[in-house]
């Protein structure tokens, strides 16, 4: 659902039907290793401001990575050799959908947004 422009730093552009869930449970589950800032730590764990994963029009991988986890990758030009804990077993599908919406929108960011139907049919594949 769209609720507008963003009014502020960091503010969504656009947010699921509980922005507030996903700005809560990112915080909750994200923001200890990808800060609440969404700028990571150098060469310890990746941005997601700025991402290319979180802005790239077909969010399967963000998708993914958020159920699945994943380990290692190279982004702007850093390498990150740790490992992100899957979230599928902790996790709704809604609530996965609310914290990518929540990155998608979030510190300039500008991902188009996801659903808990896409994050259900991504679960499916995952098995």
């Amino acid at each position: 659902m769209l609720v507008g422009t963003s009014s502020g730093a960091g503010a969504p552009l656009y947010a699921s039907d509980d922005a507030a869930s996903g700005q809560s449970l990112y915080i909750t589950h994200c923001s200890a290793c990808h800060q609440v800032n969404g700028e990571g730590l150098p060469g310890v764990f990746p941005p997601l401001k700025g991402s290319g994963v979180v802005n790239k029009d077909d969010a399967s991988k963000h998708i993914h990575a958020v159920l699945d986890g994943m380990s290692g990758g190279t982004v702007g030009g850093l390498v990150y050799p740790g490992a992100m804990a899957p979230f599928a077993g902790v996790l709704s599908d809604a609530e996965i959908a609310d914290i990518i919406d929540f990155e998608r929108s979030s510190w300039g960011n500008h991902g188009k947004p996801v659903t808990s139907a896409q994050v259900t049919a991504a679960r499916s594949s995952s098995k």
